[in-house]
């Protein structure tokens, strides 16, 4: 969604995969390194419109704790949320602009001080998050590099309605693929691709 919303940030991207990648071979989790620039745009996309604003599940306190000179006392129950903290100016300044810049140093490596909380926090953080990175990793790549995006001027986009439960196409997609490879190319560059187990 925030390609199409933000389609020179898409375009810069799309440069960096192509200059890695290319159009005429097939990618692969092998060019995560190498691509700074996608793994900011999804870092920024997770904080610009986070999947559980309000924090994935529940957690309680066993004992008072005390936090920053408040006392949360024994058997409250807290929500990480996650809109407040992705909108919290001292970590993420502007934080209602889309910039993925802020997640890539001065090298142009990604950063290793800002971190990214939608898996939550502390002892309770999700233990799939490892895995829930590859798939959004690798999806991001398949379709930035294959497609252009752009918004259907037809259809209004709701940009907050997903994180209240619905999905794109819930009414119709207001999003259009425009292919960047021609099909052919990608069905050539896909049969190089291991055999899969069936």
């Amino acid at each position: 969604m925030a390609a199409p919303c933000f389609p020179e940030e898409q375009a810069k991207v799309q440069a960096e995969l192509d200059a890695v990648i290319g159009r005429h071979r097939a990618l692969t989790f092998a060019d995560q390194e190498s691509l700074p620039r996608l793994q900011a745009f999804i870092s920024e996309a997770l904080r610009w419109r986070p999947p559980f604003p309000n924090g994935s599940l529940a957690h309680g306190t066993t004992h008072d704790v005390i936090w920053i000179n408040h006392c949360i006392p024994a058997g409250t129950t807290l929500f990480g949320n996650h809109w407040s903290i992705s909108r919290d100016p001292d970590v993420y300044p502007e934080p209602d602009v889309f910039k993925p810049q802020r997640w890539i140093d001065d090298q142009g490596h990604l950063r290793n001080d800002l971190k990214l909380f939608v898996f939550g926090f502390g002892r309770r953080v999700c233990p799939a998050q490892q895995l829930a990175n590859s798939f959004v990793f690798i999806d991001s790549l398949l379709v930035i590099w294959a497609f252009q995006l752009t918004l259907d001027p037809t259809m209004p986009l709701d940009d907050m309605g997903f994180m209240s439960g619905a999905k794109l196409n819930d009414p119709p997609c207001a999003i259009e693929f425009e292919t960047r490879i021609p099909e052919l190319e990608l069905g050539r560059m896909m049969q190089h691709y291991p055999q899969v187990a069936r």
